[in-house]
């Protein structure tokens, strides 16, 4: 803030305006004197005085309403105001809409004059000052602020790691998040996860088809497009980490945004990508620590567990469910003829053939080396039979191909039927048992015996 007091006198009488400047100028007062009154808005806006000192009568209006249009422009500036003929209900009408002071001409001394006319600056000056440094403490308060919610913006992103492998999912939260930082009406949201874009606006409405349709093209314009909504301003950022760029999000309110809140916006958005990176992640470690890094199947740790929950689920609501328990047969013989990397192959074809021929709720898991689990939920023995059978056609029937070479395997099952009371390792032993018996009467079929 600069130091420099300044000043504007307006009064009618030009000897009194040359005087006053001339003796307040040599205390280092800017002094601006005018004869009639100028453009205040204009004038205040540009020289920005400390203090007015104003006659109460000037040609053609009163001093009053000079005063009345100060506080109306800026209510802080205080207005000397200065009469010839004080009475009583002049200095009520100055003090009562803002004077500082009424002060008589002729004046008593001009040394009491600048006294009061600098003593009025000071506490401008003052009321500047403290609005300054309260507009300082607010500002880093809100910055704190603002801080303190990123870190819970980032917490709650954090939180949905583990809990959802749902992009979409963390988008919505994202959009009830980011309400307590910027106002916006639509959050919208591009995620490039396949050949096709996949596009959110939110909240989930209906709405004019215009409106969607336009506030979908922002989106497909990526960062940099122009504002193409009449009447709609729109903010967009990447969805983006150091490794790839998952999509854009966008902003939309009527009201154009400010550099501040597209800079907030930008940075959120590079949370919200880093959260999709780890959800991303931690989807792919969970997939490594379940499936068989081969075959793609559950491993072997993962489908006991899913027989142990399939059991829990039956007892609860009495349903019944079934196991199968595959060998492929002679599987040696094809290592030992083709090499070990054709055997893989036949073990990820044979997993293929397995799932192509299950529903989406049935599991397939390698019980360990050639072997295969499969659970069937609410699935009798006579249909676990069924379906024992038409796996092991499909395999029969199959050729695995690789390195040029047509390779035909068939596989032996044991059928066992879940009976109350029993656990995991009663059903892994009966479908082992059946198995075996399937081994023994010539490979290439499936049995069933009751627990």
């Amino acid at each position: 803030m600069s130091s420099e007091k300044r000043l504007f006198i307006i009064d009618d009488e030009e000897s009194l305006l040359a005087v006053l400047q001339e003796f307040l100028q040599q205390f280092g007062l800017k002094v601006f004197v005018y004869q009639r009154m100028p453009d205040l808005k204009k004038e205040l806006a540009e020289k920005r005085p400390h203090a007015v000192l104003c006659d109460i009568i000037l040609p053609g209006i009163s001093g009053i309403e000079i005063l009345k249009e100060i506080k109306r422009i800026d209510r802080r500036i205080p207005v000397i105001m200065m009469t010839g003929y004080a009475d009583e209900t002049e200095r009520l009408e100055s003090l009562s809409n803002g004077a500082y002071a009424l002060l008589t001409k002729p004046f008593k001394s001009f040394e009491e004059l600048f006294h009061i006319v600098n003593n009025s600056m000071d506490h401008y000056m003052e009321v500047l000052r403290t609005q300054e440094l309260t507009g300082e403490i607010e500002e880093r308060f809100r910055r704190e602020k603002i801080n303190i919610l990123e870190l819970e913006f980032l917490k709650n992103l954090q939180h949905m790691i583990g809990e959802t492998e749902d992009p979409v999912f963390v988008l919505r939260n994202a959009y009830t998040l980011l309400g307590s930082f910027i106002e916006f009406e639509f959050f919208g949201t591009m995620l490039m996860t396949g050949p096709e874009a996949d596009i959110h606006i939110m909240p989930e409405a209906d709405r004019d088809p215009t409106l969607q349709h336009s506030m979908m093209a922002v989106l497909a314009g990526g960062k940099d497009t122009a504002a193409i909504i009449p009447g709609i301003e729109s903010t967009v950022s990447d969805l983006r980490t150091t490794n790839r760029l998952y999509g854009y999000a966008a902003l939309y309110r009527h009201e154009s945004f400010n550099e501040e809140e597209r800079s907030i916006f930008s940075r959120f958005c590079s949370h919200i990508a880093l959260t999709l990176e780890k959800i991303s992640l931690f989807e792919e470690i969970r997939t490594l620590s379940r499936h068989d890094g081969l075959t793609g199947a559950y491993n072997h740790a993962c489908i006991v567990g899913e027989l142990a929950a399939e059991i829990e689920r039956s007892k609860r609501y009495n349903s019944p469910f079934s196991l199968i328990l595959f060998d492929v047969d002679d599987f040696k013989t094809v290592n030992d003829r083709y090499g070990h990397l054709v055997g893989d192959q036949v073990l990820k074809g044979i997993t293929r053939i397995m799932k192509e021929n299950l529903r989406a709720i049935d599991k397939v898991g390698r019980y360990g080396g050639e072997e295969f689990l499969v659970i069937l939920p609410e699935t009798s023995a006579d249909k676990a039979i069924m379906v024992a059978e038409r796996l092991r056609i499909a395999v029969e029937k199959a050729a695995i191909e690789s390195d040029n070479n047509l390779i035909h395997s068939t596989v032996s099952g044991g059928v066992v039927a879940y009976a109350q009371g029993r656990e995991e390792k009663d059903l892994i032993k009966k479908a082992d048992d059946n198995l075996y018996r399937a081994k023994k009467d010539g490979k290439n079929r499936t049995y069933y015996e009751d627990l």
